[in-house]
């Protein structure tokens, strides 16, 4: 038989010795232009995003909106006596949601954010007269304490209220131009978002099946036992993030009326965007009210000292109830975290992902906990030692 040239063993070392130098000079390459590779990279996934932004808006609308659809869609059925018209039932609890939702989501844009913005214009216009106003009436507080001049406490606040009156005329610009960008990128991503929404509407109209190839997709692929395992993480995820969003909105919801409310009473001009700031923030569990009171707090602070310490015993009283009876009573136990382990949550998703990170720390915590308390729980069971401990 011939013997080809590829079995000549000279001809395999000299393959192999061509093999590891090409290696070499491509892994040099590599290493020499990473940063080039990395910026390829990344304009990839960027471009990538920006082509698949109309599905991830479909998707998150989807999720969001999905609790909603089955509540609705069961009413409907408890009406139908007869059972039947079972794909009219689902299209007609996505429209009830639809035109609901985003008939509320109109009416803030068209009402509510308008104030909003006047509202901050209005305050860094005053900003500069408000804050003199502060430096005079420490002024005169520390006038009617003399002995706590001792500490220098007016040319403290000199040099630290002054250089704000002079900067606040700037900061109100950026902040205009930052609002002014900010919905210049709304306006932009608004076909995006109207894509989403018809996206969002097939995936519930069709979840069923697309929730069936998924289940079909993830067995092909994976052998029984990791597959199941994925299904079991996609539920518990699904499961703790919905229990968690949904009660955690809700609160912040009645929370932020609730402040709106007070801050009427008060009689503070600013009354909208304090319970807004309250509200949204209300949705980080532990810090969030926090962070909300120390903006309204120094908000009021610049109207009245007098006003500001109201604001701040209200809010304290607000967040008391929340605590206690609110929270408690929509939530419930719903991640079943301690206090340390929401905080620690918190910060090390902040620390990640910043308010983002703050926001989904502490059901993704909770998820990665359950996950690890099974995994612990079938080693001991495995060793026989789960009745011993």
């Amino acid at each position: 038989m011939k013997k080809m040239p590829w079995d000549d063993k000279y001809f395999k070392i000299g393959l192999h010795a061509f093999l590891v130098l090409a290696m070499t000079v491509l892994f040099e390459k590599i290493v020499g232009n990473v940063t080039i590779i990395v910026k390829y990279v990344s304009y990839f996934f960027e471009k990538l995003v920006h082509i698949l932004m109309p599905f991830i808006y479909g998707f998150f609308i989807a999720y969001i909106l999905s609790p909603a659809i089955n509540k609705v869609e069961f009413w409907l059925q408890q009406l139908d006596k007869r059972k039947g018209y079972s794909r009219l039932r689902r299209i007609l609890s996505i429209l009830v949601v639809y035109v609901t939702v985003f008939g509320f989501l109109s009416l803030v844009f068209i009402y509510v954010l308008p104030q909003i913005y006047h509202s901050i214009v209005d305050l860094f216009q005053k900003a500069p007269g408000s804050l003199a106003n502060l430096e005079r009436n420490l002024d005169e507080l520390l006038a009617s304490y003399s002995s706590l001049t001792s500490y220098d406490l007016k040319s403290i606040i000199d040099n630290n209220i002054d250089p704000l009156i002079q900067k606040s005329s700037l900061i109100l610009n950026q902040l205009l131009t930052y609002i002014v960008n900010s919905a210049l990128g709304i306006t932009s991503g608004f076909i995006n978002i109207l894509l989403g929404l018809m996206i969002g509407f097939y995936l519930l109209n069709e979840k069923e099946g697309f929730i069936k190839k998924s289940k079909e997709t993830i067995y092909a692929i994976f052998n029984m036992q990791t597959a199941n395992k994925i299904l079991s993480i996609a539920k518990e995820s699904h499961m703790m993030f919905n229990k968690f969003f949904v009660g955690k909105f809700i609160d912040s919801l009645i929370i932020g009326i609730l402040c709106f409310i007070g801050m009427l009473f008060l009689k503070n001009p600013y009354a909208l965007l304090l319970s807004v700031i309250v509200g949204i923030t209300n949705m980080i569990p532990y810090f969030g009210p926090f962070i909300g009171a120390i903006p309204a707090i120094l908000i009021t602070l610049l109207i009245s000292p007098v006003d500001a310490l109201w604001v701040s015993l209200f809010i304290f009283a607000l967040q008391q109830f929340d605590g206690i009876i609110l929270g408690p009573k929509i939530l419930g136990d719903s991640t079943g975290l301690s206090p340390f382990w929401v905080i620690f949550s918190i910060i090390v998703g902040g620390a990640l992902l910043g308010v983002l990170g703050m926001l989904i720390g502490v059901p993704t915590f909770a998820v990665i906990r359950t996950l690890f308390n099974k995994w612990v729980e079938k080693r001991l069971k495995k060793k026989g030692l789960l009745k011993d401990i």
